[in-house]
C-alpha cells in the first residue's frame, strides 16, 4: 500500500508535463501555419508561455479533440490560447487584426508560399465576437480546411 501512494505521487508531476506536452502539441497543430515562420524565436516556449498563463487544462484539449465541444462553445481561455501564440509572434495585433501583409512578406520565399496564400484568402478575414474569438476561428479554420489548400 505503501508503494501504490509513493508511486501516485511521483506520478503527478510527469502527468503534468504530459499534459502541458499534449497541450503545446496540439496549440502547435493548430497554429503551426502561423508559429513556423523563420523570425518568430522558441515558438514551442511561446506556446507553453501562452498555455500556461491562460490555464488550459487537458480536458479541455480533449474535449476539444473529441469533438465533445463544437467551436462555437470552446471556452474562452482556450480561444485565447489561439490569440496569445499569434500575437506573440506577431501574425495580430492585440485587437485581433491578422497582420496579412507581414505574414505575406514573411513567407514570401517559403515553398509552400501559395497554400499561405490560399489560407489568408479563405480564413484571413473570419472575424470573431472579439480578439481571441476571431484567434481560434482563423486557426480553427485553416486546421479545417487546411487539406483543401494544397
Amino acid at each position: 500500500m505503501h508503494g501504490r501512494s509513493r508511486r501516485h505521487k511521483q506520478s503527478k508531476q510527469p502527468r503534468r508535463m504530459r499534459t502541458t506536452l499534449a497541450l503545446t502539441l496540439l496549440f502547435g497543430c493548430l497554429t503551426a501555419s502561423f508559429v513556423k515562420a523563420t523570425d518568430v524565436k522558441n515558438p514551442e516556449e511561446i506556446m507553453k508561455k501562452c498555455v500556461t498563463d491562460l490555464g488550459v487544462t487537458e480536458q479541455d484539449v480533449l474535449d476539444l479533440k473529441l469533438g465533445k465541444v463544437k467551436p462555437a462553445d470552446v471556452k474562452d481561455n482556450v480561444k485565447c490560447t489561439a490569440q496569445c501564440v499569434m500575437v506573440a509572434s506577431g501574425y495580430m495585433d492585440a485587437k485581433g487584426n491578422l497582420l496579412k501583409d507581414k505574414i505575406k512578406k514573411q513567407y514570401a520565399d517559403h515553398p509552400q508560399k501559395d497554400v499561405i496564400n490560399k489560407a489568408l484568402e479563405v480564413c484571413g478575414g473570419i472575424k470573431g465576437a472579439n480578439a481571441c474569438d476571431t484567434a481560434f476561428q482563423i486557426v480553427y479554420c485553416v486546421q479545417t480546411h487546411g487539406h483543401s489548400f494544397q
